[in-house]
């Protein structure tokens, strides 16, 4: 009986000093630099606003033939995107792209929203701005609705790699460039 006894007291014991240990753990602190108190309750890695630069390349196909004295390329497209955050969940974006095929140059601004999500995040998007066709059709309002999704990667996820798809639609004729490609971007 005293032993039953001795091994609950001890058992006991333990349970009664077990949460003691825990109120010994080191505050958090807060004396470093501004937006350095990661870890402990800080602040988080979170970059939500600022600007962004990415390069853009792909495919690029256009539904008419383009015309005759119009140059001739392969079907790719390359360009340049400049992004103005104002959250993580929204951008405003000014893109500029040159079609090979054909030698479209495309100019276009808009917003593109994003869906909550780490580190894959999905984008859609309406841009509208100018498209200049070579030659015959001179130049043209356009739309270009965008879909496509990104990762984001880095430290505090300034890095950005992309996937999308823009349908850039000239609004009074000279037919659609339908662009499927790839982004890769630095976040400021």
């Amino acid at each position: 009986m005293k032993r039953h006894s001795r091994l609950c007291g001890a058992l006991l014991s333990l349970a009664v000093a077990a949460p003691l240990t825990a109120a010994a753990q080191e505050r958090g602190r807060t004396d470093g630099p501004e937006e350095s108190e990661y870890g402990k309750g800080g602040y988080s890695g979170s970059n939500s606003q600022g600007v962004s630069l990415q390069l853009d390349w792909g495919a690029a196909i256009n539904d008419r033939e383009p015309p005759e004295d119009a140059p001739s390329g392969p079907p790719l497209y390359v360009g340049a995107t400049l992004s103005l955050w104002g959250a993580d969940w929204f951008s405003l974006d000014a893109s500029a792209a040159y079609v090979f095929d054909g030698g479209r140059f495309i100019g276009m601004v808009g917003p593109r929203f994003r869906t909550w999500g780490w580190p894959l995040v999905f984008t859609a998007g309406l841009r509208a701005g100018a498209i200049v066709i070579p030659e015959a059709e001179g130049l043209r309002f356009g739309i270009s609705p965008q879909l496509g999704a990104e990762v984001l990667m880095g430290h505090r996820d300034n890095i950005l790699l992309g996937l999308n798809y823009n349908p850039d639609i000239p609004i009074g004729g000279g037919g659609v460039t339908h662009r499927l490609g790839m982004s890769i971007g630095y976040r400021f």
